[in-house]
């Protein structure tokens, strides 16, 4: 069998560290030049798929330890220590320029040869469909188990619409929390997040945790504090408080004036806003990157009450406007009963203020 070399990768690495680090890194895939013409068209693509030759790399064990705990196989593992030497990965492609394609997480070493270059198709690469239908969390928990809380973030930016400090707060805490208590949940109640803040640090929350309002699973406390308190119905917690509570104000000052004028104050221009939006971006994807104890109280087993399952509750119809309500939301007047709204009751509404009691009129 004969391998052909149609490029080399030049990389800032030159010697092998750990792949997470190095799939955070741009590299440049420079091809030869009789192989050029074979790149007619690659623009079109975001993502691309490099097989590569492990040429430093020596010998291989069919079993092996592996980074994380425990032991694989070699064909069950990501070893760079290959029986054929063969290396795959799938980067982003950043630009173009004549035989040089410039990419995004590509974890091979500066003048590691590329024996073939493909473009990336979901439709048929994707191998964790089948397991995602099983298992809807299916890739979080993967990203979680492999501690990919760069990942997590993108996920958690899709959900809630931007990225900001708060969010990867969030998102940190949770993955941290899960990681330490080895904890899945399928949304079946099993594990609470007792959040005490609705700012945009619980939506990392429910994001990475699977917690949400509707499944019963996120407990919203009123309290106004930056924490959450992960809870397992098995036993054990982890309470997380974010300490450092003045890191924008000493590290990121331009950040911090510009949300007070954008976002507290509405006085910002669309331009600053943008700015905004990508300095929120930025420090976002550097928080990820800290220590847990940068940012974070962490207590184990604290008092807390643990609320009972919820319950089933039956339906009633409202007899003015005909529709179903739970019947434990119901108001009973003259032996009839009514929704909320046809009563003008009071109800408990949940906003940026919290949580506060309002009156139809």
């Amino acid at each position: 069998m004969n391998l052909t070399e149609i490029a080399k990768v030049k990389s800032k690495y030159k010697e092998p560290i750990g792949p997470d680090k190095m799939k955070k890194t741009e590299s440049i895939i420079e091809v030869k030049e009789e192989f050029e013409d074979g790149l007619y068209g690659i623009e079109e693509h975001e993502y691309l798929q490099v097989l590569f030759y492990f040429h430093k790399s020596e010998g291989y064990d069919l079993i092996s330890k592996r980074r994380i705990g425990g032991e694989k196989g070699l064909f069950a593992s990501r070893s760079p220590r290959r029986a054929s030497g063969i290396g795959i990965t799938t980067v982003e492609l950043l630009k173009r320029e004549g035989n040089k394609l410039y990419v995004y997480g590509l974890d091979a070493i500066d003048g590691t040869p590329v024996v073939d270059i493909k473009p990336y198709a979901s439709f048929m690469d994707e191998a964790s469909i089948s397991l995602q239908k099983n298992n809807p969390r299916y890739k979080i928990e993967k990203m979680i188990r492999y501690q990919n809380i760069d990942e997590l973030l993108l996920k958690a930016g899709e959900f809630h619409g931007h990225y900001c400090p708060f969010l990867a707060l969030g998102v940190l805490a949770a993955a941290d929390a899960l990681k330490r208590m080895q904890k899945a949940d399928a949304g079946m109640e099993k594990l609470l997040a007792v959040v005490e803040t609705n700012s945009c640090f619980s939506d990392g929350i429910q994001v990475v945790s699977g917690a949400t309002f509707a499944n019963n699973a996120l407990i919203y406390r009123d309290l106004g504090k930056t924490a959450v308190t992960f809870v397992s119905r098995e036993g054990g917690n982890l309470r997380y408080y974010l300490k450092n509570d003045k890191f924008l104000e000493k590290d990121y000052t331009e950040a911090k004036e510009l949300f007070e004028k954008v976002v507290a104050r509405r006085e910002g221009s669309r331009a600053e806003e943008k700015k905004l939006k990508e300095l929120w971006k930025k420090i976002a994807f550097e928080i990820i990157e800290e220590d847990i104890a940068k940012y974070f109280k962490v207590e184990r087993d604290i008092e807390i009450e643990v609320p009972d399952y919820a319950p089933i509750f039956e339906d009633k119809y409202c007899q003015e406007c005909g529709e179903k309500i739970m019947a434990v939301k119901a108001v009973e007047k003259e032996n009839q009963d009514y929704c909320k709204k046809c009563a003008q009751a009071e109800y408990i509404q949940l906003d940026g203020s919290g949580l506060t009691v309002k009156k139809f009129d």
